[in-house]
């Protein structure tokens, strides 16, 4: 039984994993003695880049479902919500930090969380930015669905950009992973399909005893 619901498992697993087409959940989450966390973001989000094309920035509003944040005295958490302006729902963000854009003086890739203050129902936004060596998207600012399992983590509570980014409150060291996150058709279908094989089983046990 075991045997063949794993390689149903495999079949199906397989199946979904093949469709490139198919728009998927995908779950980002942190961890350190200091700080820990997650977001679930929908990987299908238009991309926006609102410097243009040719700067390494690019947004996907609205992409956000679910986060939970803790870090340096930064406590935050929410769910996509009823915004009227998608922009303002919390969304990623992907950043080619490089020296002289934007201000910056590093050279990172970034991942970011970002909570506008519509969202927020604040002054300021926050900007949960996860910053990897140069090089680790490859020149790309297309959505994450892998990272490396280290970042650096800073936390911008009172970030107003242009006007500023305000100082960070939180900085340190966080283990990183993303995970894709089961459709829930999926799970019932499993489980479904594990019943049915339990059922199967216990029947035949019923036969040969009745036999």
């Amino acid at each position: 039984m075991a045997s063949a619901i794993s390689a149903a498992t495999f079949l199906v697993l397989g199946t979904v994993g093949t469709n490139p087409a198919q728009a998927a959940l995908f779950k980002f989450t942190f961890e350190s003695e200091e700080a820990n966390g997650y977001f679930i973001y929908d990987d299908s989000a238009t991309k926006i880049e609102p410097l243009g094309p040719n700067f390494p920035l690019a947004e996907y509003d609205g992409s956000v479902e679910q986060y939970s944040i803790n870090a340096g005295g930064i406590v935050a958490e929410g769910t996509k919500g009823s915004q009227q302006d998608i922009h303002n729902e919390a969304r990623n963000v992907v950043y080619l930090g490089r020296v002289g854009n934007l201000g910056y003086d590093d050279t990172i890739d970034d991942f970011i969380l970002y909570v506008p203050p519509a969202a927020r129902g604040e002054q300021y936004g926050l900007s949960i930015r996860f910053s990897y060596p140069e090089g680790t998207f490859s020149d790309s600012v297309a959505i994450r669905t892998s990272i490396p399992d280290s970042a650096r983590l800073r936390v911008y509570p009172y970030w107003d950009f242009p006007n500023t980014t305000g100082d960070y409150a939180f900085e340190g060291t966080v283990k990183t992973k993303i995970e894709r996150v089961p459709e829930p058709a999926f799970v019932s279908a499993l489980l479904g399909m594990s019943a049915w094989f339990i059922f199967r089983r216990q029947r035949r046990q019923l036969l040969s005893v009745q036999d």
